[in-house]
């Protein structure tokens, strides 16, 4: 009986003026900052993937806004796959030196250094990805190459750790991390 009842207002809800599905360029505020581009299309997505996930804390801005005293206020930032100028850089370089996590999505070659990486050239398209379940934020997670759709820039390591090896088919390994992270 409870779930109907939870389908009923859910259903009952959407039909009510004035109520309207979540807007993926927004968010209602909170300790995570998504930073988004017009330049970058899927850059709400991962608004829409915290929501899916049941996170709700959160707000969305794009990069134009983002200041060092914009970012002061969060404590994690996740930047969309975008270009960056030289002050972008440094603004979030001297974000993460004082303590704020940044989580970089295919990230501006200029951001290598900050996270642990070198730019190798290149790009790897239509490729594979498999994460090593040995780590912690590996554990649970299969086991098997998966494929992703679209580019993914080469970096190589120079002091973040592997989390996941790009392949260039389900079963050839590149010497490519697909996955980081850098204390």
């Amino acid at each position: 009986m409870r779930h109907w009842i939870l389908t009923l207002t859910a259903v009952f809800s959407l039909s009510l003026p004035g109520v309207s599905a979540a807007n993926p360029a927004t968010g209602p505020g909170g300790p995570v900052l998504v930073v988004t581009s017009a330049e970058s299309p899927f850059g709400t997505y991962y608004a829409e993937i915290l929501r899916t996930e049941g996170f709700n804390l959160f707000a969305v801005e794009d990069i134009g806004a983002v200041t060092p005293s914009l970012l002061s206020g969060y404590d994690v930032a996740i930047v969309a796959e975008m270009p960056l100028t030289p002050t972008q850089v440094t603004v979030f370089a001297d974000w993460v030196t004082a303590g704020g996590q940044l989580i970089a999505m295919d990230p501006d070659p200029d951001l290598a250094g900050l996270l642990g990486l070198v730019p190798a050239g290149g790009q790897l398209s239509e490729g594979y990805l498999l994460v090593d379940g040995a780590t912690p934020v590996g554990a649970g997670i299969v086991g098997e190459t998966m494929q992703f759709h679209g580019t993914a820039g080469l970096f190589s390591l120079d002091g973040a750790q592997s989390l996941a090896t790009l392949y260039s088919s389900a079963s050839n390994p590149t010497i490519y991390p697909a996955v980081t992270l850098n204390a």
